[in-house]
């Protein structure tokens, strides 16, 4: 692949830093550039396609992706006509059955979305950062019958360890229905959703939409909910910071992790043509930065 059509990535751990989730700097420049070559660019996250704009905004970017996708996968959100299409949720007696399924790990705290509100079991630091990242207030349910009272696209599992993460994990895989899926997307958060759900569904999904054949599309992930999405580009790329499972999903590996443009440095490397008039030595001094050692 010479050029590429689309590219497609996740927010955290690919794009942004892994302490202020900002976006870094150079990889905002070269977004900005291959944008204006005509390259399409979409963000594939697992937050809701509701708090994504917002989220994006503060990265600074000149344009606005053409497509983002949320809910890993289901939702997608067309930012030329602001249309959102939503796909496969979770029914409620599924909901149920999982929280059910759930419920003797006591420690775990199961959130959902629901009315742009975080619904947890209960509040502590760490609802409290989900509140700051996502953009959201919290609420404790009165009922845990609130869980299913209406269907959501996933549910989370906030754990206090990462250790108390891969336990659930192991037990949810093992137990859960076949017709669903669960994977870790943060050392202490485990999600679950229907396994028809995915990044890469979303991904084929954009490809159809714009004519853009998959072997022109590009990914980028880091996590276990992004391994479809970078099965189904025509090459998929996972961050060298990235979790052993997505590494196996990739075709290729990033040599520079997300806190210092990995994402920018393996574009330049992998496609030279794209970058012939970019001087890198130049925007690096703009930026007042380095090429890493």
């Amino acid at each position: 692949m010479e050029k590429p059509e689309l590219i497609l990535a996740d927010i955290d751990g690919t794009m942004v830093d892994t302490e202020g989730h900002d976006m870094t700097p150079l990889n905002r420049r070269i977004l900005q550039y291959i944008h204006d070559k005509g390259v399409l660019f979409g963000i594939a996250s697992g937050r809701p396609c509701d708090e994504l704009p917002l989220t994006i905004q503060k990265y600074g970017l000149s344009f606005t992706p053409d497509f983002i996708v949320g809910m890993n996968g289901g939702e997608i959100l067309d930012t030329t006509t602001g249309e959102i299409a939503v796909f496969d949720q979770l029914q409620p007696e599924w909901i149920q059955t999982i929280i059910e399924l759930m419920a003797p790990f006591e420690k775990v705290n199961p959130v959902i979305y629901r009315d742009h509100i975080l619904v947890c079991k209960y509040y502590d630091d760490l609802i409290k950062t989900s509140e700051e990242h996502a953009n959201k207030k919290s609420r404790v349910i009165e009922d845990i019958e609130e869980y299913w009272s209406a269907p959501v696209g996933k549910i989370m599992f906030r754990t206090q360890t990462p250790e108390e993460c891969d336990e659930i994990e192991v037990f949810a895989k093992a137990h859960i229905d076949s017709s669903l899926a669960a994977f870790k997307t943060q050392p202490t958060l485990l999600e679950v959703q229907d396994a028809n759900m995915n990044k890469g569904v979303a991904l084929m999904e954009i490809s159809q939409r714009t004519g853009i054949d998959p072997s022109k599309i590009v990914a980028y992930g880091d996590a276990s909910n992004d391994n479809e999405m970078l099965k189904a580009a025509g090459l998929g790329v996972c961050m060298v910071n990235g979790l052993p499972d997505t590494k196996e999903s990739a075709d290729v590996i990033t040599e520079i992790d997300n806190d210092h443009d990995g994402m920018a440095y393996d574009l330049i490397a992998r496609f030279p043509k794209l970058f012939e008039d970019f001087d890198l030595d130049a925007e690096l001094a703009a930026l007042n930065l380095s090429r890493p050692e």
